[in-house]
């Protein structure tokens, strides 16, 4: 049986929606919004930093662990609390496996802020960066990950996402820039734009990232660490043109200062998971986009 820690979240949902097809699915997350749509699920509701993990693992052989509690913001004043709500129960969560022979774990980390300033697509072998506390919490994550599978035999996988984006399963939340322009634009509502709209990311539809994630469980190899995008970047202007070509409508835009958390270029090179799990993004942002606001109108 596999684990799904956030399993009511967007890219956590949509994962335990696709595995609960073919096998039992347990969920562990504060709520769950979904009803009995998914058969094959077995929930567990409870609070990240004040869980029995031993209890929640009996029958689990896979982890998944899609749980995050911050968002990239400026400065550390929540430094302690991210610490204490996201890397600490982690480590709970690892030293629960380890005492229960749980022997693997999928851990979602962040292609798009981790790397820090790109000057062009990062490899997963290039030194971290992380330049906000949303991306070091991440990168110790990984190193503890790293330090149980090296010393307890846990096998722990890395996925390095891009900025991912679709639509919520409970039709009520958007994820990402994507999304929320849509919305504002259909609206007629300014946008706010932090700095000049030239930063780029690597932004990716949910289904294609599912699909990666699924590519990677499947693997059987010595690689431990993926980077999950297009392996294209494109900006902040550019997303919102193509939301514009879309939809027929034009933005209102309002400029803010630049956040010093904000990096200008994160870019993914996606040679690996497709040389080692051979899975390759098949949408463009273009069509990505199209897609997403078909499944909006048809709501």
């Amino acid at each position: 049986m596999i684990l799904v820690m956030g399993g009511n979240g967007f890219i956590g949902y949509n994962l335990v929606k696709r595995f609960a097809q073919k096998e039992k699915v347990k969920v562990f997350d504060r709520t769950w919004t979904h009803g009995s749509e998914c058969k094959n699920v077995e929930l567990e509701m409870g609070n990240f930093q004040h869980t029995d993990f031993e209890k929640i693992l009996e029958d689990v052989d896979t982890v998944f662990h899609f749980i995050s509690s911050s968002t990239p913001f400026d400065g550390t004043d929540n430094l302690q609390a991210d610490i204490e709500e996201n890397l600490l129960p982690t480590v709970r969560l690892l030293d629960a496996m380890r005492k229960k022979k749980v022997k693997k774990i999928f851990f979602v980390s962040s292609g798009g802020t981790i790397y820090g300033e790109c000057t062009g697509p990062a490899r997963e072998t290039d030194k971290i960066s992380p330049e906000c506390v949303y991306a070091a919490q991440k990168a110790w994550i990984e190193t503890s990950v790293h330090l149980y599978e090296k010393y307890d035999d846990i096998q722990g996988y890395i996925l390095r996402i891009g900025n991912p984006y679709g639509l919520e399963i409970n039709k009520k939340k958007r994820q990402g820039i994507i999304p929320i322009f849509t919305e504002k634009i259909i609206k007629g509502e300014s946008i706010e734009i932090w700095g000049n709209g030239e930063n780029r990311r690597d932004y990716i539809y949910i289904d294609e990232v599912i699909d990666a994630i699924e590519a990677v469980y499947s693997y059987r190899g010595e690689y431990r660490i993926f980077n999950v995008g297009t392996g294209s970047s494109c900006s902040t202007r550019e997303i919102i043109e193509q939301i514009e070509s879309v939809v027929g409508k034009q933005a209102q835009i309002v400029y803010g200062e630049r956040r010093k958390c904000d990096l200008q270029e994160s870019q993914l090179d996606v040679s690996l998971i497709y040389k080692e799990c051979g899975w390759k993004c098949k949408l463009t942002v273009r069509q990505g986009i199209e897609m997403y606001i078909k499944k909006l109108k048809a709501q």
